[in-house]
């Protein structure tokens, strides 16, 4: 979850500093005679103008979703690729936080039991329980 955050921070960086970076034209530079009533002539904000700002308001966040979904999808090959000695085969969670696992390390098949501040060894299992 830490690393997606990361991703999502760096992701917006990019998009604001991308936006800021765009060097703008230099009659954009010019700052418009206003009328008597306050306002420059042409700078009204429109219906069209407010649907596409939240054109691109939506289309960011399907995009931010889009990213969280598929990071969720490929995160638990990424995890059990790392090492192929030590295999979790099953997780029961019990309560938030806490839950048992059953882990192969080298042949040898473990049931342990971890919460958020610790993990626990209940019983190795031997050969007539793994058949089961």
């Amino acid at each position: 979850m830490k690393n997606i955050s990361v991703l999502i921070i760096i992701s917006l960086f990019l998009i604001c500093a991308t936006a800021v970076s765009a060097t703008p034209a230099e009659q954009d530079l010019v700052i418009p005679d206003t009328n008597g009533a306050g306002t420059a002539p042409g700078a009204s904000f429109g219906a069209w103008d407010f649907l596409r700002t939240l054109l691109v308001l939506a289309l960011i966040i399907g995009a931010v979703y889009g990213v969280l979904h598929l990071l969720k999808k490929v995160n638990p090959k990424f995890t059990q690729a790392d090492d192929k000695q030590i295999k979790i085969e099953a997780t029961k969670v019990l309560a938030p936080g806490r839950m048992v696992q059953i882990i192969e390390v080298e042949g040898r098949r473990f049931l342990v039991g971890t919460s958020d501040h610790s993990v626990n060894l209940l019983a190795e299992l031997d050969k007539k329980e793994q058949e089961q």
